[in-house]
Parts: C-alpha cells; sequence; structure tokens
C-alpha cells in the first residue's frame, strides 16, 4: 500500500481533493494552497493521464488547472473526464501548455457565461473509439474520413479538450464514466451518454443500442424530454455497463446490462435500452439515499446507513450466496454513509471513518486486506498509520480495475 502525502489537502478541506481509478489509471485532483492540479498516474496508451503523451508512468504527472476549482473526476477504462469551474468568474480563459507527442502545446477559450451564472467546464483525454469523449470522434467516423474503406484505427486524445452540451447554456454537475461510454447530468435536469451503447448502457430508447460521439439526451428522465413529470435525477452511478439513477423523489431507475439480476426486479434481463423504474426493492421503511453501480452487481445506501446488494458476484453475503435478484441487506454494515462499486469489488465507508472491502481480489491486492484473496464479506482495511498508533478517518474512495485509491486524514 503506497501513501501520497499532499500539505495543501488539509488547510483547504479534504472535500476540494477529488480521485478517481480506472482499469489501470488514476487521478488525483488538488486544488489546495500552492497545489493546483490534475495528477494522472499508470497506464497511458490512449493519453488517459491528459498530459499531452501516451508515454505510461510509473510517478504522478500534473496538468496545471491554476484558476479552476476541480468539481469531479472521472475514469473509464481508458479515457478520462474532468469537470471545472473558474475560480474568477470574470477570467474566462484557461490556458494549458501540454506537451503533445510533437511538442506543442494547446490553449483553450472558454466562452463567458451570462451574469449570475457559475459556468462549468467539462473536458476529455483518453480513448475514444467508441465516442465515449464526446468530442464527435470515434471508430465510425474514422472509417468515414477513410473514404468509407474499414481501415482499423486507434481514436484518441491525449490532452484535455472542452466537451460542448447541445445548449450552451447548460452545465455539468455530475459525470460517471463507464468502461468505454459516459453519462452527464446537468443543472437543467437533463441526463446526456456518449459512448459505447451495444448493451443499452446510454438509455437512449427501445430502438436504439448504437454509439454515439456527441453528449445525446436521455430522453425519459430529461427535463427536455419526458422526465419532467417524474422530478429531478439527484445522483447517477455507472462503472462498467449498466446505470443506476435516483431522484430526488427517492425513486430508483436502471438501465444497460442486467443479464446478472443486477435490475432488482427478480429476474435477470438480457439488456435494458430505456430507463427502466423500479418499484421499491427494499422495505418500505427505508429510504434509499445512495446508489453504486458495480458490473454485476447493484448497491443501495438508506438514509439510516444500511447497505443492500442484488446481483451477482462476491456480494458482500457470504461465500454461498453470489446470485440474488432481489436486493438483501449486508448485516456486516452498519452506520455507513458512502458506497462505492467498480466491476467485481465495492467499498463502504462509516460515519465513523472506517473503510470497508469486499468482492474479487486478482492478482493486484486491490482490496487492501494484506492479501490476493477473494471477500465474501465486508472487512475493515487497516492503514499503514495506524500501526504506529495513528487513528485514520476515511474521507473517500475510488476503485479501478487494477487498484484503489483512498483520502484519509491521520489523528
Amino acid at each position: 500500500m503506497n501513501i501520497f502525502e499532499s500539505d495543501s489537502v488539509i488547510p483547504q478541506g479534504l472535500n476540494k481533493t477529488r480521485i478517481a481509478a480506472g482499469a489501470s489509471h488514476r487521478l488525483i485532483a488538488l486544488s489546495g494552497e500552492g497545489e493546483s492540479g490534475v495528477l494522472g498516474e499508470g497506464m497511458n496508451h490512449s493519453g488517459q493521464l491528459g498530459n499531452g503523451t501516451r508515454g505510461d508512468t510509473s510517478t504522478f504527472s500534473a496538468i496545471d488547472t491554476s484558476g479552476m476549482d476541480v468539481l469531479d473526476v472521472a475514469c473509464g477504462r481508458e479515457h478520462s473526464m474532468v469537470l471545472m469551474r473558474p475560480q474568477d468568474e470574470e477570467a474566462y480563459y484557461l490556458s494549458e501548455t501540454l506537451g503533445n507527442e510533437e511538442g506543442s502545446s494547446d490553449t483553450a477559450l472558454v466562452t463567458p457565461p451570462k451574469a449570475g451564472v457559475t459556468k462549468t467546464l467539462l473536458f476529455g483525454f483518453g480513448n475514444s473509439m467508441y465516442g465515449q469523449l464526446g468530442l464527435g470522434g470515434s471508430k465510425d467516423t474514422l472509417a468515414k474520413e477513410l473514404a468509407g474503406q474499414q481501415v482499423a484505427g486507434f481514436v484518441f486524445e491525449p490532452s484535455p479538450t472542452a466537451v460542448e452540451l447541445p445548449d450552451p447554456e447548460e452545465n455539468v454537475v455530475q459525470v460517471q464514466c463507464g468502461l468505454d461510454h459516459t453519462i452527464l447530468r446537468t443543472d437543467q435536469g437533463n441526463l446526456y451518454s456518449m459512448g459505447w451503447g451495444a448493451d443499452g448502457q446510454l438509455g437512449l430508447g427501445p430502438e436504439s443500442s448504437s454509439d454515439r460521439a456527441v453528449p445525446t439526451l436521455i430522453e425519459r428522465l430529461s427535463w427536455k424530454g419526458r422526465g419532467k413529470e417524474l422530478g429531478h435525477v439527484k445522483e447517477i452511478s455507472s462503472s462498467t455497463d449498466f446505470t443506476l439513477a435516483l431522484l430526488e423523489n427517492h425513486q430508483l431507475w436502471i438501465w444497460g446490462n442486467a443479464e446478472y439480476g443486477q435490475c432488482m426486479v427478480n429476474k435477470k434481463i438480457d439488456r435494458i435500452l430505456e430507463p427502466m423504474h423500479i418499484p421499491h426493492p427494499i422495505p418500505s421503511s427505508e429510504t434509499i439515499a445512495s446508489v453504486a453501480a458495480g458490473g454485476t452487481f447493484g448497491l443501495l445506501l438508506t438514509q439510516s446507513g444500511k447497505v443492500y446488494t442484488c446481483g451477482y458476484g462476491a456480494l458482500g453475503l457470504g461465500r454461498d450466496k453470489n446470485q440474488i435478484l432481489m436486493p438483501e441487506q449486508i448485516l456486516g454494515l452498519e452506520g455507513v454513509r458512502k458506497i462505492v462499486a467498480s466491476t467485481d469489488y465495492a467499498a463502504a465507508i462509516t460515519d465513523k471513518g472506517e473503510l470497508y472491502t469486499w468482492g474479487t481480489c486478482g492478482k493486484t491486492g486491490r482490496l487492501g486486506h494484506g492479501d490476493f484473496e477473494h471477500c465474501f464479506e465486508p472487512k475493515r482495511v487497516k492503514m499503514p498509520q495506524e500501526k504506529d498508533g495513528h487513528t485514520v478517518i476515511v474521507h473517500d474512495v475510488a476503485l479501478g480495475q487494477d487498484g484503489a485509491l483512498a483520502i484519509v486524514e491521520t489523528k
């Protein structure tokens, strides 16, 4: 277990540090005193670290975000998204000197927002073979550019590039990455998706499972479509190839791959092409407060701090229960304030700042338990600082396919 320390994190508030983990890369966004940037480490074959190159790195490389507050970061298999907001509303230029493969630099011009509107800026970088960056390019557009010849090509963007919504008045407030797709939530009550759509993970309707290379409105849950009758979406979660959406009225919706029974309707569905409402799947006395979508399973967190799970895998319910079609409570967890899910493992943070993980481990030790064993019930992760008698409070965790990141405070 490696420790990355930053003196700027504590004075500025831990809530200003954002973390994300992809298949084999990680991002840390710092917004503290004297430090402002997005640090990237790991695999960089597609330029998913955003440093202008495609070279892997075993140390963190930085993207300068001076003058910006980073609101959200997200990682897919080989693509990354960063959501930012100018600290000075009168400064509308974001200048970044990023050495690309030819050694040049890029400067992005930001359009001034209207008075009183805090404009957010979304940037994407990395693999865009399926259009998951939302920049208009994909393997399909590449084939057209090559005079219709079906020539294999690689579509990528190694430097942060601005993503434009259809309506320039809208602001992105949350971004989630699946393996090869991206979901956006905006301040006007709309959802957009782009990228790979074969399993319905874009949620664009019963007639649509094709890829999209630009942000495309999810009609069913968006106020610009048919969603105004339902209410605002509070939270979205997507880590692999299906998405959970929680509305402000606590309604639960799902779309994408549901072949493992993670759809919480007591059956398996091959794929759900349009957001589908899930009748309250847990005891009526409980209110759903948060959601987390894994690969073959989903998690629900209640306002009382209980965690429910559904689907297939090492679910946290014991070695002998690896397939359920309706959510069951994970009895080993109480007082939970945050849940996180990845393709085949999960994590929970309690209100005491304790971190629990469970799921399959692989060869990376990504569960943080000091071994390479699968874990079928939640087990607390003991941080290295605890050996010296320190109290460790975990504030956040990000789960990737080959490793995890955690933000901790040591007392």
